[in-house]
């Protein structure tokens, strides 16, 4: 069984063996990491009642998050409209502008652009954002409530001799047992949404850098000769500065450099791409699409991509905020085509795990990840990622299990040099691509307005997720 010995060791110097105080503590306590809330969940004690309650304040607060947000959305709103209003009043004064009124008209131009911009991140806060953020605090509730009595489940199923009655359970056949049948049938679903997805302009640019590439692939191809993926695993690298990855129907998985920045270790990484391998191996892209065309999902995300970026139309301020924005292309695609549903999102975190642990790789990687973006400053920059992993509880849970029920093994890798020099690389590469793109020549659609100042959510405050551990370079 996985365990963090260093994390119950640290905490056991912390905490008192029982925490037996009001419903504010309980507050407190779901603040903290998963792997924390694990280890302490056998040693608290609250009350049903106490956990009611903390479930009605979350409620109460998230309905008051949802108002304040809808207000301040709908006040921007009113000032984009005001702004329209001295656009007639501009047109109204003469045929043609002087010099004043055409500054006067590229100001006005400026500020509509920007109020539309912060009406639609408050939009993504109301509808994606700040709903994630409360279920994440009710999965670490439910967590502390039920892990108890769930650990104990498994670890009876394990003294009985029937932890491989469990679906997936023959963990020591990886590679040989049948999940997914006919997955080679699905590499041309999956090029032909990869030709529709870059007709319609929705693909950000991809990274060119041969040390990215190479040792993302590398990492993905030592978890796919240790997992059920029968289909060659091609990875490509998006530049873009959302936090997310997807694979799509018959091994194509693509990586966006902000999940890489994100990630503080190897295991992280490996989580994320295990993660999406699975879906590739249960064919979960395939099973969910079976009414609909690969055409008519692509365009359904074309569409919503046009409402998203530009307000209509899919062009070039579609690429452009693709590759630069936080929201990019995770809340645009269709669901149905990355095989997200309830059911699949828990299978894949299953076999996610599995595949890790086969491979020699820390499976906790996966939920410290997770949890890292569960507590994102902020509502915006964590929408993209949790919308194609949805957050709830049953996922959380599974995965718990799953870590018990899994063999012990020795020295499971968490992190190398290798992946921390890669990293590095890639700031520098991103920087000096940030530069060029600035300086580049653009296509004058818009008016030349100023950058605007960094969000709030972009300015990123990482805190520990309770997976700190010493960094081993790589033989």
């Amino acid at each position: 069984m996985i365990r963090s010995a260093l994390i119950a060791a640290c905490l056991a110097t912390v905490l008192p063996a029982r925490v037996d105080q009001p419903g504010q503590t309980l507050r407190n306590l779901i603040e903290r990491p998963y792997l924390e809330l694990a280890d302490l969940a056998t040693r608290v004690s609250f009350s049903g009642s106490q956990y009611a309650q903390v479930r009605r304040e979350l409620e109460a607060e998230k309905k008051k998050q949802a108002q304040l947000l809808e207000s301040q959305e709908k006040q921007l709103l009113q000032k984009i409209a005001q702004d329209r209003k001295e656009l007639e009043r501009l047109n109204r004064l003469a045929s043609r502008d002087d010099e004043a009124t055409t500054e006067k008209r590229r100001e006005v131009h400026c500020r509509i652009l920007e109020l539309e911009r912060q009406a639609y991140e408050k939009r993504v806060e109301r509808q994606h954002g700040m709903p994630v953020v409360f279920d994440n605090r009710l999965a670490k509730l439910s967590l502390l409530e039920h892990w108890p009595a769930e650990k104990s489940g498994v670890d009876a199923q394990i003294a009985a001799g029937q932890a491989r009655q469990r679906r997936f359970g023959d963990v020591e056949d990886i590679g040989v047992r049948k999940v997914g049948e006919g997955q080679e049938k699905d590499v041309k679903k999956g090029e032909e949404a990869i030709k529709d997805l870059k007709m319609y302009g929705l693909m950000p640019p991809e990274m060119t850098d041969e040390r990215v590439r190479n040792y993302v692939q590398g990492l993905a191809n030592d978890l796919a000769a240790r997992s059920d993926v029968k289909v060659p695993i091609k990875v490509t690298i998006l530049t873009s500065k959302e936090i997310n990855a997807f694979a799509l129907p018959g091994g194509f998985l693509y990586v966006n450099t902000g999940l890489i920045e994100k990630a503080e270790s190897e295991s992280e990484l490996a989580g994320v791409l295990a993660h999406e391998m699975a879906h590739v191996a249960a064919r979960h892209g395939a099973r969910l699409m079976r009414k609909a065309t690969i055409a008519g999902l692509v365009y359904q995300s074309a569409q919503i991509a046009a409402i998203i970026f530009t307000g209509g139309a899919v062009g070039i301020g579609t690429y452009y905020a693709l590759q630069y924005g936080f929201f990019g292309l995770g809340l645009a695609l269709n669901l149905t085509l990355l095989g997200v549903n309830r059911e699949f999102e828990a299978e894949a975190d299953q076999l996610g795990v599995q595949y890790c642990w086969r491979a020699g790789y820390d499976p906790r990687g996966f939920i410290t990840f997770f949890d890292k973006m569960a507590s994102e400053k902020g509502y915006v920059r964590a929408a993209s990622f949790f919308r194609t992993h949805p957050p709830f509880f049953e996922r959380i849970l599974s995965t718990f299990k799953e870590m018990e029920f899994l063999p012990p093994v020795e020295k499971l890798k968490v992190d190398c040099c290798e992946f921390q020099d890669m990293k590095e690389h890639l700031k520098v590469t991103t920087r000096k691509v940030e530069k060029e793109r600035k300086e580049s020549p653009k296509l004058r659609r818009f008016p030349e307005c100023p950058e605007p100042p960094p969000s709030k959510d972009s300015q990123i405050t990482e805190r520990s997720t309770g997976n700190d551990y010493e960094r081993v370079c790589c033989p």
